[in-house]
């Protein structure tokens, strides 16, 4: 009888201690959230992939990633404040969002700021966005992995070709929730009309808007050439995606694991801006095909565009968050401006 309670003992062991060791293997979920199609032609869900890819295959299977796209998470803003309360992990989050939680985004929001991709990766990337981000990780506990980028927002309309700002005056426009976005359509002569993203085809389809602002890319995605007939490249702005994660849980992981998700990030960040500055140009001509008449303004069409719009939003920026900021970003701009230009 004794044997039999050894041997059962043994067993009751052996079962713990492999539940135990089974529990201790157990991966880490990272849950990373977006906004955009689970698609390949969105920049937003290419980053998150490659991301998904490198830290499971650099972990050994320690680290699981899963991708909640085209908001399965709720809005940005919700997104964003569960990535900041640890019910989520991760998320790539536009600069549209970001004020509501850290003030001196608004910077980001202003128009006519970037002339070009590399001007804007290479402050982002410079002494000015390493200032950015480690402010924004002291504000919000949460820290910045990479900004992608996702195209630069131009302006779309269901009713006449536009060509110059006289040519918006009596429409309404469709904005994200950003008072810099709306104080340059204001601007510009036009009605800014605030619509959460999840809402903007149906605002689209019944009229409740003329058009709206946008980068091409994220337009074709979402297919809200559905509902629109004219798209004017003036560039006004550009638009980022920025990739996240709770500061406490980045601290929770081990230093291997913390460079693993960094250099995975610093990988991802590179496609995804690749991507989303291919995918803009393709998203032109699938426009054109689908009927879009596109319009490129003349300089001084554009020059137009940049005195009318860029006046009251920078004010407006200046007048929440100081001249320190603006300051700042207006100086790497143009130092970055120098040294892409030098031959």
């Amino acid at each position: 009888m004794k044997s039999v309670f050894s041997r059962l003992a043994a067993v009751v062991v052996a079962g713990v201690v492999c539940a135990g060791s089974a529990l201790a293997q157990q991966a880490t979920v990272i849950r990373l959230s977006h906004g955009m199609p689970e698609a390949l032609d969105s920049g937003q869900h290419a980053w998150s992939l490659v991301f998904k890819e490198a830290v499971e295959s650099g972990s050994g299977g320690r680290i699981e990633v899963r991708i909640l796209g085209n908001n399965a998470a709720g809005n940005e803003r919700q997104q964003l404040e569960r990535v900041q309360n640890g019910i989520n992990q991760m998320l790539l989050v536009s600069e549209i969002t970001q004020p509501f939680f850290f003030k001196p985004a608004l910077v980001l929001g202003m128009p006519f700021l970037f002339s070009s991709s590399q001007v804007a990766w290479d402050v982002l990337d410079g002494p000015f966005g390493q200032r950015y981000n480690a402010e924004f990780q002291k504000g919000t506990g949460v820290r910045i992995l990479g900004h992608i980028e996702s195209g630069f927002r131009s302006v779309f309309n269901g009713k006449v070709q536009v060509k110059t700002p006289d040519d918006l005056k009596g429409m309404k426009i469709r904005t994200g929730e950003n008072a810099v976005h709306m104080a340059m359509v204001r601007g510009l002569g036009a009605s800014p009309v605030p619509v959460s993203w999840t809402e903007v085809y149906t605002a689209l389809q019944q009229k409740l808007v003329d058009g709206m602002e946008n980068p091409p890319g994220l337009f074709f995605s979402m297919k809200f050439h559905e509902q629109q007939k004219h798209l004017t490249l003036n560039k006004h702005l550009y638009s980022m995606h920025t990739a996240m994660v709770n500061e406490k849980f980045f601290q929770g992981l081990t230093p291997e694991q913390r460079q693993l998700v960094v250099s995975s990030a610093h990988l991802a960040t590179t496609i995804g801006r690749s991507q989303a500055f291919l995918l803009e140009r393709a998203a032109i001509e699938n426009l054109k095909k689908n009927g879009i008449q596109v319009y490129t303004p003349t300089a001084a069409e554009f020059d137009q565009f940049r005195k009318l719009g860029r006046p009251p939003a920078e004010a407006l920026v200046r007048k929440e968050i100081g001249n320190d900021w603006v300051d700042a970003a207006i100086q790497a701009v143009s130092a970055a401006e120098q040294k892409l230009t030098k031959f």
